[in-house]
C-alpha cells in the first residue's frame, strides 16, 4: 500500500507536527500499532538521519539520510515514507538547527 492509497481512504485521520532537530538524537514518533504510514519532511538547510527501533542514529550510522533544502522551508527538502513499519522512529540532524514536519496517518 503507498502513501497515495493511504490518503484516500475514507476514514484516515492525520497528525502534523514540525520538530526541530538537534546534534543529540531524539525520539521524532513513538511506537503505534495503530499507525497506517507516516511522511517526513526535511524543511531546514541540514541533512536530517532517521533509525529505526531498536537502532539509535549517529552522525555516521543511521538507517535514512533526508536531503536539505537550500533554504529553509523552501519545500524541496527530500520526503521520506512509510506505510508498513509501526515502531519508534528517531532522528539526528547533521548540524544544529535542523527542522521536519512529521505527519502520522491514523
Amino acid at each position: 500500500m503507498s502513501i497515495r492509497r493511504i490518503i484516500g481512504q475514507s476514514k484516515l485521520t492525520s497528525t502534523v507536527t514540525q520538530i526541530s532537530v538537534g546534534t543529540t538524537e531524539e525520539q521524532i514518533l513513538a511506537g503505534n500499532e495503530d499507525r497506517k504510514g507516516f511522511l517526513i519532511q526535511n524543511t531546514g538547510t541540514t541533512v536530517i538521519k532517521l533509525a529505526f527501533n531498536p537502532n539509535v542514529p549517529t552522525q555516521t550510522v543511521y538507517n535514512v539520510a533526508i536531503r536539505a533544502g537550500n533554504v529553509a522551508d523552501d519545500g524541496i527538502g527530500a520526503t521520506y515514507s512509510d506505510d508498513m513499519y509501526t515502531g519508534t522512529v528517531r532522528a539526528i540532524s547533521s548540524v544544529a538547527g535542523g527542522t521536519i514536519v512529521v505527519t502520522e496517518y491514523l
